[in-house]
């Protein structure tokens, strides 16, 4: 290899060593006991009375996330359910809707109508819209969407973003020779791009649903703004840090716990589709 790649490799090396070492770290300590990680918050865990390997605080992190609705709790569980409900659903929608909307301006950008919808996808990807927030809540409210599962859904599966411009760019490295083979067949557009185009790009599809899912898995200020009755773990993870009703439970360790245990999932996630995630899009020639 050259200087360069070995350079690069070298980088990339050292960047995953820090970061596992911070796992690492944060494991150790969520092991400890209170007066154990402030004594020493580097190394293992001592012995002796007071010290040892707590395994009990991953148990006490789990009881205590929780989070007041409606003068009752909502407790770890029922946050898990509503965070794989509003991340496998909300990510599913947006990585459909921009995979259509990408193929249609990737393949029928010969329209001039088409064209000109680069207009609307660079407003919305560049134009800051922050100060909308209100706007969005009354919209949502007067049309009955306003903490709702499914509202809420629907509401962020806009058709732009990075999402779309990552599709964009693979529609357009596929080649159109396959539509127009199966058009002289008879096929529709509709068609053409479900059974003929879209399976070539199904490994791109699943990474960035994959993507997405952890970025929504990590998402707690939707929750809190848009769907107030249905926390999920980030938003309880959120209030976990402000525990401090109860002192045995306000501790570092017990809180690097729950953080971790929020982490388990996408883990879990990353293991099973690591192939996926890592693999590449390959594509097959066409027949002369």
């Amino acid at each position: 290899m050259t200087l360069s790649a070995w350079a690069a490799w070298t980088a990339v090396a050292i960047w995953c060593l820090i970061f596992l070492l911070l796992i690492f770290w944060a494991f150790i300590n969520s092991l400890k006991s209170y007066i154990n990680f402030y004594q020493d918050p580097l190394f293992f865990p001592k012995t002796g009375k007071g010290y040892g390997w707590n395994f009990d605080n991953y148990v006490k992190a789990f009881g205590a996330l929780k989070v007041m609705r409606n003068s009752k709790y909502i407790e770890a569980p029922q946050m898990l359910v509503n965070s794989l409900i509003y991340a496998g659903g909300s990510g599913v929608l947006s990585v459909i809707t921009a995979c259509l909307a990408s193929y249609v301006l990737a393949k029928y950008n010969y329209l001039k109508w088409v064209r000109s919808l680069w207009g609307i996808v660079l407003v919305t990807n560049y134009l800051p819209i922050s100060s909308s927030l209100a706007a969005n809540i009354k919209l949502l409210t007067d049309l009955g969407l306003y903490d709702s599962m499914i509202g809420i859904m629907f509401w962020q599966c806009g058709a732009f973003g990075y999402i779309f411009l990552i599709y964009y760019a693979t529609w357009k490295s596929v080649s159109w020779n396959y539509a127009e083979a199966a058009f002289i067949d008879g096929a529709g557009h509709f068609r053409t791009m479900l059974l003929i185009m879209w399976p070539m790009t199904r490994t791109i599809f699943g990474v960035l649903f994959i993507q997405q899912f952890i970025t929504l898995w990590n998402d707690y200020m939707t929750p809190i703004i848009y769907l107030p009755s249905y926390p999920n773990l980030s938003y309880g993870a959120y209030q976990f840090q402000f525990s401090n009703a109860n002192v045995d439970v306000a501790t570092p360790p017990i809180q690097i716990a729950g953080l971790l245990m929020l982490a388990i999932p996408i883990f879990i996630l990353f293991m099973v589709f690591r192939n996926k995630i890592m693999g590449s899009l390959t594509l097959g020639g066409l027949k002369g």
